[in-house]
């Protein structure tokens, strides 16, 4: 019998590095988001210093997105209480004296490829992850894409760790054995490699600009951020998928593209943008597919059989790691063999 964790043993929301705004957002003024059970605010202090916290005054409730920023602190509308980069209220205009309780909790918080990235715990339980193998600023990155699909947020990262759907989706040919390791703490890593099988232009036009087989590497930190990696014979391309659970039910999907940075500047501003703007179209179109099959799906652990036998240990896995526990299977060395495929006909 194969044995998966009940519904109620994944958090509403896994312990994780988030995509809250873009940096042009927070330029001008603070940017103020309901998510995660909660209200946050995120803004740039005059000397430049990223920082983000919850978004409601301790005071009376007020929006602190709605306030500005003063110096190194935010200033509520209502009161003008002000807030230091520490959350620590720094300036009241009514009393002289600051009661110890003023102080609003501040989250780890980082920028990349003009993208802020909080997690969403007091303290960061792992550094915000990228592609293995390469630096960030070796790659350049596409304007995010997304959409809103309505199942459990657990269901998104399983894609990669379901051998059922890489037998039946994208016309892609599953070859030889996938394999599944723990590169980190709070990661899991699925490898295989694929054919391209399909007969649509957009398949043609890869085979002959890309090649015929790819390998795709995907890497699922605690189920909402996923690098995946495809290397084919002439290029290798880089999406980075990130995923927030909703309140109204259902999962934003957002996903940025990279492409290998020029090393002139005429290259990054020219050849650059065009290979970002055709690989984000390609990748867009490949995503697509998924979308209308994970749309209303929902989690059945009674329903899963033999040939599930990955995706429930993704799910077991998952479920340890969304609420913060590390998963001991790192320490492993080298890929994990998974299920035999069976032949195609």
């Amino acid at each position: 019998m194969i044995q998966a964790p009940l519904a109620d043993q994944f958090p509403a929301y896994p312990h994780s590095w988030y995509l809250f705004c873009t940096a042009r957002e927070i330029q001008r003024r603070p940017v103020s988001r309901s998510m995660l059970g909660g209200q946050f605010v995120a803004f740039r202090t005059a000397s430049g210093r990223l920082v983000l916290m919850d978004g409601r005054c301790g005071h009376l409730g007020s929006d602190l997105g709605q306030g500005c920023v003063k110096g190194e602190a935010i200033q509520c509308p209502f009161h003008h209480w002000e807030y230091a980069a520490d959350g620590q209220c720094s300036h009241i205009p009514a009393a002289a004296d600051i009661p110890p309780w003023a102080r609003q909790a501040c989250y780890p918080v980082q920028e990349r490829h003009g993208c802020i990235f909080f997690f969403n715990r007091p303290e960061a339980l792992y550094p915000l992850p990228f592609f293995a193998g390469v630096g960030p600023d070796e790659l350049a990155a596409s304007r995010p894409f997304g959409t809103v699909l309505r199942c459990p947020w657990y269901m998104v990262g399983a894609n990669a760790f379901d051998l059922q759907h890489f037998r039946a989706a994208h016309d892609r040919r599953l070859v030889g054995l996938p394999a599944v390791d723990c590169p980190a703490p709070f990661a899991r890593r699925a490898t295989a490699r694929f054919a391209v099988a399909g007969d649509s232009l957009r398949d043609r036009v890869t085979r002959w600009a890309a090649g015929d087989e790819v390998e795709m590497s995907i890497t699922d930190w605690c189920g909402n951020l996923m690098f995946a990696t495809a290397t084919f014979r002439r290029t290798t391309s880089y999406g980075l998928v990130a995923t927030e659970p909703l309140a109204t039910g259902g999962v934003w999907v957002r996903v940025i593209v990279f492409v290998r940075q020029s090393a002139s500047w005429l290259g990054q501003l020219c050849r650059d943008v065009l290979r970002l703007e055709v690989r984000r179209w390609f990748i867009k179109k490949f995503l697509s597919a998924d979308a209308p099959r994970l749309d209303g799906a929902h989690y059945n652990p009674h329903g899963l059989i033999e040939a599930d036998r990955d995706l429930a240990e993704y799910f077991q896995w998952l479920a340890q790691v969304s609420h913060g526990t590390p998963n001991q299977e790192w320490r492993s060395t080298g890929l994990v063999p998974t299920l035999q495929p069976t032949a195609p006909a």
